[in-house]
């Protein structure tokens, strides 16, 4: 009869579906906790994941930076060094 019960549900935030939300559109890196904390990702996919979003991290903050030198050139704001 032990077969049959059911294994103590995951909770919603150690869902893959959320983890990944959490990850790419919330959190971005604060998110790595949960990644790692849920009992659903293998080790292999965990330390994939981990990579892929801090690749995806350094790619928006380079967009970013890109973007504050555009808009800093089309407003004729000189370039200081800092």
């Amino acid at each position: 009869m032990a077969a049959m019960e059911a294994a103590s549900p995951v909770k919603w935030y150690h869902r893959p579906a959320w983890v990944l939300v959490l990850l790419f559109v919330v959190l971005g890196p604060l998110g790595l906790p949960y990644l790692w904390g849920s009992p659903r990702f293998s080790r292999a996919m965990k330390i994939a994941l981990t990579i892929v979003e801090l690749l995806y991290t350094a790619m928006l903050l380079g967009t970013v930076v890109e973007a504050l030198r555009i808009a800093r050139a089309l407003l004729g704001v000189p370039v200081t060094d800092w």
